[in-house]
């Protein structure tokens, strides 16, 4: 089966269903753009022009609406005389197309055009299927991120969760605060991994999203029907923003961009009133730019030793009469969380900076190492939960460390009782780029992974998939991306995982340039 990631049902059918000069289109109004898409790519493919006609007839192709086909959901029936596309909604029939360019493997020239035929009847196990992108700590620019949409789109992942704010890079224009940009985008260094050394190489990295490069960006992932997510790091995390101004920091002296990696002490001061306004600002505009659903506050990895010695932190927890500072994390937390409702959003969290008490509004990204039990844990209590851990969804990691069968295998739902299974709203991948530098790197790491994500949260089904999977490296040779090819034969490997840390993080990329070197050789 080509279809990727697998449909929930396909029967396959005698016979075959051929396009060809003579083949038509009829479309109910509300799919003519995803039918249009559909001819174009036909188009492209083949050199045809199919014509669309009012009459239902043979030897046609038809895109209907049908009521009660589940939200995203659609159905193909794929006769020798007729093909037909039902769904309920857009989505639905735009995933219907994405599974039809597959079947006929339209991503390539062909001469003839033509699939076995089949019954399909499908729709996705999880609403929220996600991607990571950290474009912070190193910046990816429109261009890419087109390219990561179109890959996403291609196999019905529906969410990409930019990360726009790290201690390494801010990355998003923001018009009431300028420096933002100006200061915080530019970084004067970048820790590396190289020639068995682990050192801080001084060249300058910088790059930032225009508000306009955002409205195109959010353009066109709402026609591949996916939403974009936009995340800013509270209250750790912010060494951009507090180089950029300090007197929001806890000392008034945070003085440059971060060049290293890790986890910085300095953070947002929970205790200056004018913080709060400060974040709101960003927010405004932030929501204003992301007509998403969601905003992510991120809320992990934050450190509370400036706190300890702020004397306005410890006076804030005084006042609140807080027993420590996670619950003063949390105060701040839902301070936002409450702004952010009244604008109509809802606020994603990393499960670390969530505590039992948080609103149950806040949904709980689960991600870190050895604390899943955690996230399961939020879940089962009622809380919405996104599946993001550490271990199997982490694709800045090596093969070697993260093998893409162990993605594949993941189950979302393991731990979570029958009647909590309706808040794990789905799972997401994980890009972070302190290691990833470029596009090269950037696809080897995604791809085919991306492709095992698609399969988790879309359809459930763990077993291997090598035909359709065949079917997504041509598409990936057509775009001209770098991709594993060996990924699905890789395993576990400590040895990889030792030199990723100790000796080159690029190492697994340059081996493998080497293996296909060889393979051109034979």
């Amino acid at each position: 089966m080509r279809i990727l990631p697998r449909p929930q049902k396909a029967e396959r059918l005698a016979g075959q269903f051929t396009i060809d000069a003579q083949t038509t289109v009829f479309c109910h109004p509300d799919f003519q753009d995803i039918a249009n898409q559909f001819v174009a790519q036909v188009q492209s493919c083949n050199g045809l022009v199919l014509q669309f006609c009012d009459n239902v007839e043979e030897n046609q192709i038809h895109f209907v609406l049908e009521e009660g086909t589940p939200l995203e959901g659609y159905k193909i029936n794929i006769s020798q005389t007729c093909l037909t596309v039902s769904a309920s909604d857009k989505a639905g029939c735009f995933y219907a197309m994405q599974s039809l360019c597959q079947l006929f493997d339209l991503f390539a020239p062909h001469e003839t055009l033509s699939t076995v035929n089949y019954y399909v009847e499908d729709y996705p196990k999880f609403a929220y299927r996600g991607l990571h992108l950290d474009i912070c700590r190193h910046f990816f620019g429109v261009q890419t991120i087109k390219k990561v949409l179109d890959l996403m789109s291609e196999v019905k992942l529906n969410k990409l969760h930019l990360h726009l704010s790290d201690d390494q890079g801010f990355r998003v224009q923001i018009d009431k605060y300028p420096l933002l940009t100006e200061v915080g985008s530019v970084r004067a260094g970048s820790e590396v991994v190289r020639d068995g050394k682990r050192f801080v190489e001084e060249v300058s990295h910088s790059g930032y999203l225009t508000k306009a490069d955002v409205a195109e960006i959010v353009a066109y992932a709402s026609q591949r029907h996916i939403e974009v997510i936009p995340e800013l790091e509270i209250p750790g995390h912010m060494v951009a923003i507090l180089a950029s101004y300090p007197e929001f920091s806890c000392t008034g002296k945070v003085a440059e961009v971060r060049k290293n990696w890790g986890i910085s002490k300095d953070i947002l001061c929970a205790g200056n009133e004018e913080s709060y306004q400060f974040v709101c600002d960003i927010l405004d505009e932030i929501c204003d730019m992301f007509p998403s659903e969601y905003i992510h506050l991120g809320g992990d990895e934050a450190p509370k030793d400036r706190w300890c010695n702020c004397p306005k932190c410890v006076e804030k927890m005084a006042e609140l009469k807080f027993d420590n500072f996670a619950q003063l994390q949390n105060y701040m937390l839902e301070f936002f969380v409450s702004y952010l409702t009244q604008a109509g959003k809802k606020v994603i969290a990393w499960n670390d900076g969530i505590l039992p008490q948080t609103s149950l509004d806040v949904v709980s990204q689960v991600w870190k190492p050895f604390t899943t039990k955690q996230g399961i844990k939020q879940a089962n209590d009622g809380r919405k939960t996104i599946m993001s851990p550490f271990f199997t969804m982490y694709f800045d990691y090596p093969y070697g460390m993260t093998p893409f069968k162990k993605t594949l295998k993941f189950n979302p739902l393991k731990g979570i009782k029958k009647h909590a299974r309706e808040n794990i709203l789905g799972v997401e991948g994980t890009l972070w780029t302190e290691y990833i530098a470029d596009e090269e790197k950037l696809f080897f790491n995604m791809l085919p992974r991306l492709d095992a994500l698609a399969n988790v949260g879309w359809s459930g089904i763990r077993t291997y998939f090598g035909e359709a999977l065949q079917g997504r490296f041509a598409r990936y040779d057509q775009l001209g991306v770098t991709y594993n090819v060996r990924a699905p034969k890789q395993k576990r490997s400590l040895r990889t995982i030792r030199k990723f840390f100790k000796v080159d993080a690029n190492g697994e990329l340059a081996k493998h340039k080497s293996w296909l070197a060889k393979q051109l050789e034979k």
